[in-house]
């Protein structure tokens, strides 16, 4: 089934598909996040960012990061 709009790949930017690669990498990393906590509740969880900064990685720099995101785009 095709929606109308924009949805195929083919219809999307080189720059769309790597926001939407970026927000994909951002939620692979929360759930891992998410996993990690259930499986292991005490243990701390730290995120690395290309600059090699190390940051812990909680749910106040989830919601940080939640705050400054613009989802996606009105199609």
């Amino acid at each position: 089934m095709r929606l109308s709009g924009r949805n195929s790949l083919e219809d999307m930017t080189e720059q769309e598909l790597e926001k939407e690669r970026w927000i994909d990498d951002d939620y692979a990393v929360v759930s891992q996040y998410y996993t990690a906590k259930r499986m292991y509740p005490d243990i701390p969880f730290y995120l690395q960012d290309e600059n090699g900064e190390t940051f812990v990685f909680g749910l106040d720099l989830i919601y940080q990061y939640l705050g400054n995101i613009n989802h996606y785009p009105d199609w």
